[in-house]
């Protein structure tokens, strides 16, 4: 039944090739390789450029909200056609990072997303995972993967105070279900309280930054909802030479690239303040 999305143990290879478990499609797989092997045969000239022809690849893709949500389990879970905000740049990253290393073989992709998607590189359970993107640029830095630059664009300043999660737990069915989580949700959060960040606020998000930042720039919008310190992410893209959004949008239902310039993006929603800025240098 190669159609169903299935629990794959992983009886055909070594035990610690791969994440113990993962969910995922035979589409999936296959899909992944021939993007890989794409790639792989291109001309594309620096790992900006590579982002993108790869994020290419899902325009049109369906935006699903909350597909890792699988279970107290916390199975690696990869989809070519259920894309959140968050996923979409993460499963880009990692298709990216797997060419980058030489390599065509989906199990590398699945390393590769379980390295970026949470804290140390490993798989621990649901509080493994980097939910706040904060958290999620800090622990890739580590890694080596990206790199932020937003201070080199803007010495602006905004103070980050996260307990979202710990303070909301009802608008996280796996927090809602397992209390016992909670408390080490907000240990978490504690380092990122009355922490100063850098961001680049939108009104002054001029022409002059604009141009620095290169297409397959990771863009993450910033808010001033209380407890939270980014509402989406996407990539950097340019539309008849303006900066916009290659991004999965809930708004629109699918992976998209904006002909929206990215100022007026940011202008018509309320609770976007501004954006970060991050590169990937792999």
């Amino acid at each position: 039944m190669k159609n169903i999305i299935t629990y794959l143990i992983f009886a055909l290879l070594p035990i610690a090739a791969m994440p113990q478990k993962v969910i995922y499609s035979s589409e999936d797989s296959t899909n992944i390789t021939k993007i890989l092997h794409g790639i792989s045969n291109s001309h594309t000239s620096g790992t900006g450029e590579k982002l993108i022809t790869i994020a290419d690849r899902f325009i049109g893709k369906k935006y699903v909200g909350g597909t890792l949500e699988q279970g107290k389990e916390e199975p690696l879970f990869i989809s070519c056609t259920k894309l959140d905000c968050t996923t979409f740049v993460e499963l880009v990253l990692a298709i990216a990072k797997t060419e980058n290393d030489g390599s065509t073989r989906f199990i590398d992709v699945c390393h590769n997303l379980e390295t970026i998607r949470y804290r140390n590189g490993k798989n621990n359970g649901y509080t493994s995972r980097l939910h706040y993107i904060s958290w999620w640029i800090n622990d890739n830095a580590k890694e080596g993967i990206l790199k932020e630059i937003t201070r080199e664009l803007s010495d602006e300043k905004q103070i980050l105070n996260l307990n979202f999660m710990s303070s909301h737990p009802s608008s996280y069915p796996l927090l809602d279900e397992n209390p016992e989580y909670i408390k080490e949700i907000e240990q978490l959060e504690i380092p990122y309280r009355n922490l100063q960040t850098n961001y680049i606020p939108k009104e002054k998000l001029s022409q002059s930054i604009c141009n620095k930042i290169k297409a397959g720039d990771i863009i993450a919008i910033t808010t001033s909802i209380k407890g939270l310190d980014v509402t989406h992410i996407g990539f950097a893209h340019y539309h008849n030479g303006v900066l916009s959004l290659l991004h999965a949008s809930s708004s629109k239902g699918a992976v998209t690239k904006d002909v929206q310039p990215l100022r007026e993006y940011l202008a018509g929603k309320k609770h976007h303040t501004g954006i970060r800025v991050f590169r990937a240098v792999f």
